[in-house]
């Protein structure tokens, strides 16, 4: 059980840290009627989290069983994929940045490239969108919000790390309990910087209002270079434990 918690805890780090989320989070607390839409979206926001959980690591454990605990090709050659992709996307996120500096210094703004195109699926709204963006986030009710929840636990970087932490759990051989428990662990962690804010934001509405707005402006300011950080110690991390499984 220790070795598989081992292995998750970067991996529930690295969703608890998704900037998107917890700005559409904050813009919701913020809205008229941000209470109610708020619990809406954590709710959706767990349901999307704990249902990818536990449908990778379902699929994982259909995969042959390791012969030891020590080693494993098959899983290992999957946290290798796995670690690679969130690599390569936080190289793509390094170049989109540099192209974006350019742009901002005056040069020729040329169309997005490919590589910019997949970025993008994992960031906020580019800046000429964003305030129609937030505009639209801050009149949702709960329904939607729920669903707003639901779908951005399905963005690629939470896609990738969802997989990796279910591969971790079935590559541990643990039986239903012991493997239940290590999924609720990931979810909870996993959803932490969602579900605390909102707890106490619904407690104390007012009172949370301007150190949310600070934590979205300091977000606004910051996000794609903590993103691209985690992104790099995260794959990094996936891909030595994929070496060690060999």
């Amino acid at each position: 059980m220790a070795p598989i918690i081992g292995h998750i805890l970067p991996l529930a780090l690295g969703v608890a840290l998704s900037s998107v989320p917890i700005v559409v989070m904050v813009l919701i607390l913020l809205s008229p009627r941000g209470r109610w839409s708020g619990l809406a979206y954590l709710i959706g926001a767990v349901v999307g989290l704990a249902g990818l959980t536990v449908l990778f690591t379902a699929v994982a454990s259909l995969l042959p069983p390791p012969p030891s605990t020590d080693e494993s090709p098959l899983f290992g050659s999957i946290e290798l994929v796995l670690g690679a992709a969130l690599l390569l996307l936080a190289i793509i996120r390094i170049v989109r940045a540099r192209h974006a500096r350019r742009a901002a210094a005056g040069s020729p703004q040329s169309p997005l490239s490919p590589l910019d195109e997949l970025a993008s699926l994992d960031d906020a709204p580019p800046p000429g969108a964003t305030q129609r963006w937030m505009n639209k986030v801050t009149t949702l009710g709960p329904l939607p919000s729920l669903g707003v929840g639901f779908v951005l636990m399905l963005r690629p970087k939470n896609l990738l790390l969802t997989m990796a932490a279910g591969v971790a759990i079935a590559a541990g051989g643990e039986p239903l309990t012991p493997t239940a428990i290590a999924i609720a662990i990931f979810v909870v962690l996993g959803i932490s910087t969602l579900a605390a804010p909102i707890i106490v934001a619904v407690s104390d509405p007012e009172r949370t209002r301007r150190p949310l707005q600070e934590v979205h402006d300091w977000i606004d300011r910051n996000s794609a270079v903590v993103t691209t950080i985690v992104l790099l110690v995260l794959g990094t991390v996936i891909v030595g434990s994929g070496l060690a499984r060999y």
